[in-house]
C-alpha cells in the first residue's frame, strides 16, 4: 500500500495535480466509444454503452459517477428511432436498448450528466436472411471455391458436375485453377491443354460439344486463368497479361478466335485478392471491361483502372475507339455480373474510414459508382479468392462477435444495405457467396457444402 501511494504522489506531480494527494479518480482514462454494431432489421438492439470517466485531475473531488442519462437514435433518414436507456447506479455504464424498423447506418447519441459527456456510435441494420433454406448440400468436393447451376438443374463445383447432390460426379475441367463458367444450360471449362463446351440435355451427364486447344503465344507460360466471361457461344479467359476468345459454331465446334494482349511486361500490373488476382472481366453491352491495377507514375500509389474492350470487323478484342477508361476508387475486392466492388480508405476528423464501393457497368454509361459504404474501423472486411468466379464482399464485426454480412443494393431506395447471411454455426466453416448462390464449406476438409439461394439485388 505503502509504494502505491508513493507512485500516486509521483503522477500527482508530473500531471501537476494539487500539492494535497488526489483521490484515485484523477487517474481515471477515458472510456472507448462502444464497437459498431450489425443487427438484424427487427431486432432489438442492447449496447452497454460506457461514460467518459474523469480524466487526470480534471474533476473535483465530490464528482462520483453519473446521476442521469438520456438517448437519441436517428435512423438512416435522419428521423428519430424510439428508444430507451438504463443508468447502472453506481457505475460509469449505461444501456441502450432500440428496435430498428428499416436497414440501413443508425446513429445513436448518448448523453450523461452530470459527468460522462456524450457518447455516440452506429448501429447497422442488416435484412435479416439467416434463415434462408438450403437447396443443395454436394458432397462432390471439399472445397467448392466455385458454386454454379445449369438452367436445367446440374450443379458445378469447381470442375465437377452433379446432376443430383449425392450422385457420382462428372469431371468437366483440371482440378488446379478450375475456369468454369455457365450461361444457361451450356457450361464452358478449361483442363490444361484445351477449352471444352458442354451443354446440359436435361437428364444424365453433360454432354460436350466441342474443345479447342489452348493457343500459344501467352505471356502467362501457366496458363492460369485470373477471370472468364460466357455466354452460351462465347468464352473469354483473361489470364495476367491477355485476354483469349473462344466461339461456338454449329458445325465447327469451338474455335480459339484470337488472343489479345491487354497488358505488357513494361507495365507490371498490381494484384489484388488472396490468389494474386490481376485482372477481372464484366460485360456492358457489347462492351467488355477489364479491370486491373498498377502503380501511379505520379503518386506511386495503387491506382484501379476499367478499360473496355470490343470486338472489330475481324471478331478480335480490341481496345475501344469511343469509350475511355474509367478510374475506380480503392481496390478492387469483388465482382459480379455487371459490378465491381472496390474498397478505399477515407481520412475523416476521427480517423481513417474504409469504404465499399459498388461500380455497376451499363452499355449506355460504361462503368460507374452506384452506391458506397462506409464501414468504420470495427467492421471487417474479409479479403478473399477472386480467380474462382464472382465473388461478393463479405463483412463482420471486428469484434468477432455476430454472423457475416454482405453489402447489398436497395434499388427502392438507391442505397447499399447490409444482409446476413446463413449461418452454418459452426467457426470451422468458411463462406462464399456468388451472384445466385452463398454456400459454406468446412475448413477442416470434411465434405457437404451447403448451398443457399441468393440475390445480390433484391
Amino acid at each position: 500500500m505503502k509504494s502505491r501511494r508513493l507512485l500516486l504522489l509521483a503522477l500527482a506531480l508530473l500531471t501537476g495535480c494539487p500539492d494535497a494527494l488526489p483521490p484515485e479518480e484523477c487517474f481515471l482514462t477515458g472510456a472507448a466509444e462502444p464497437s459498431t454494431l450489425i443487427i438484424a432489421q427487427g431486432e432489438t438492439a442492447s449496447v452497454r454503452v460506457p461514460a467518459t470517466s474523469p480524466q487526470v485531475c480534471d474533476t473535483p473531488e465530490d464528482a462520483h459517477t453519473p446521476e442521469s442519462v438520456t438517448v437519441e437514435v436517428h435512423g438512416p433518414d435522419n428521423l428519430p428511432v424510439p428508444a430507451t436507456v438504463e443508468l447502472q447506479p453506481g457505475t460509469w455504464f449505461a444501456t441502450v436498448r432500440f428496435t430498428p424498423k428499416s436497414t440501413g447506418r443508425h446513429h445513436v447519441i448518448v448523453a450523461f450528466a452530470p459527468v460522462g459527456s456524450l457518447r455516440q456510435f452506429d448501429v447497422h441494420v442488416a435484412q435479416d436472411e439467416r434463415s434462408l433454406p438450403p437447396v443443395a448440400t454436394l458432397d462432390a468436393r471439399p472445397t467448392c471455391l466455385f458454386v454454379d447451376r445449369t438452367r436445367s438443374g446440374t450443379w458445378l463445383c469447381d470442375h465437377l458436375a452433379l446432376r443430383e447432390p449425392g450422385t457420382l460426379p462428372q469431371p468437366v475441367g483440371r482440378e488446379s485453377q478450375p475456369a468454369t463458367a455457365v450461361a444457361g444450360d451450356v457450361v464452358w471449362a478449361m483442363t490444361e491443354t484445351e477449352v471444352r463446351r458442354y451443354v446440359d440435355p436435361g437428364t444424365g451427364p453433360l454432354v460436350l460439344t466441342g474443345a479447342a486447344p489452348l493457343p500459344p503465344g501467352s505471356y502467362d507460360t501457366d496458363r492460369t486463368p485470373h477471370s472468364r466471361l460466357a455466354t452460351e457461344d462465347e468464352y473469354l479467359v483473361a489470364d495476367a497479361t491477355t485476354l483469349h476468345r473462344f466461339i461456338f459454331r454449329e458445325g465447327e465446334g469451338v474455335l480459339a478466335f484470337s488472343n489479345t494482349p491487354w497488358s505488357s511486361l513494361t507495365t507490371p500490373q498490381l494484384t489484388f485478392g488472396t490468389d494474386s488476382t490481376r485482372a477481372i472481366l464484366v460485360r456492358g453491352g457489347d462492351t467488355v471491361w477489364l479491370v486491373s491495377s498498377a502503380q501511379d507514375s505520379v503518386t506511386f500509389t495503387p491506382r484501379t483502372q476499367a478499360c473496355p474492350f470490343q470486338v472489330d470487323a475481324r471478331g478480335f478484342y480490341r481496345p475501344s475507339t469511343t469509350r475511355a477508361c474509367a478510374v475506380l476508387a480503392g481496390e478492387p475486392v469483388g465482382h459480379g455480373e455487371g459490378v465491381v466492388w472496390t474498397r478505399d480508405t477515407v481520412q475523416t476528423s476521427t480517423g481513417f474510414i474504409p469504404v465499399l464501393h459498388r461500380h455497376e457497368v451499363s452499355a449506355a454509361h460504361g462503368l460507374q459508382e452506384a452506391g458506397a459504404l462506409s464501414l468504420d474501423s470495427s467492421i471487417t472486411s474479409f479479403v478473399q479468392e477472386l480467380r474462382p468466379g464472382p465473388s461478393h464482399p463479405l463483412l463482420k464485426s471486428s469484434s468477432g462477435v455476430g454472423t457475416l454480412a454482405t453489402p447489398r443494393w436497395n434499388a427502392e431506395r438507391t442505397a447499399l444495405v447490409l444482409a446476413l447471411l446463413p449461418d452454418p454455426g459452426h467457426a470451422n466453416h468458411i463462406t462464399h457467396i456468388s451472384d445466385h448462390f452463398t454456400w459454406t464449406v468446412n475448413r477442416l476438409g470434411a465434405s457437404g457444402v451447403r448451398v443457399h439461394p441468393w440475390t445480390s439485388s433484391p
